[in-house]
């Protein structure tokens, strides 16, 4: 299945997003939500990106987004537990954010609400903000079952979940408008000679 093709320059692409997203949600956004919101644990991040990144992997990529998340997310699981995260249970609890949005999709695509870009089928933000919430849940138990988290941080993880794809939604959606901006303006300049 992933020996047939090029997956070098996704999993480069997905590695840098997850592993930048975890960076800026960490170690700059969570300092500043402590400051408020002390009663959740110091690792639930209000805007988590990494979820963003996982989403929109899994609704461009299938099932193959699965092993390209995998390795910086069991990184990422390794910088916020330690050890300890290692367990089965915890890595029953890791693979639950790794898994989380390739089984919605493909939940979703059984039941009928097939959300994959075609030919015939253009993207639909909202669509992937419902997959989205749906991951988040999947996400939210296992990582509660796992590691018995409280029922404030639990809802931290889904609140960091949904907030984070929405955010990463939006500055995808940021830099494509500026991207067709400048093709826009490419094609009007007059030619030089």
């Amino acid at each position: 299945m992933l020996r047939n093709e090029n997956l070098l320059a996704p999993f480069l692409i997905i590695s840098l997003a997850q592993l930048l997203a975890f960076g800026i949600s960490i170690y700059l956004l969570l300092p500043l939500q402590a400051q408020y919101t002390p009663e959740l644990a110091p690792y639930a991040s209000l805007l988590f990106l990494p979820h963003g990144v996982r989403i929109l992997s899994a609704w461009l990529m299938g099932w193959k987004a699965i092993p390209l998340i995998a390795p910086a997310a069991l990184l990422t699981h390794w910088i916020n537990f330690g050890a300890s995260g290692f367990t089965l249970v915890g890595l029953a609890g890791a693979f639950s954010g790794i898994v989380c949005a390739t089984v919605t999709f493909w939940a979703l695509a059984k039941a009928g609400m097939d959300l994959r870009v075609t030919a015939n089928r253009a993207a639909n933000w909202r669509d992937v903000m419902i997959a989205g919430g749906i991951a988040s849940m999947i996400n939210t138990f296992g990582m509660g079952w796992a590691f018995n988290h409280s029922t404030d941080t639990l809802v931290g993880y889904f609140i960091g979940d949904v907030t984070g794809l929405f955010a990463c939604m939006l500055i995808l959606m940021l830099v494509f408008k500026v991207l067709r901006s400048e093709d826009e303006r490419s094609r009007l300049k007059p030619p030089t000679a």
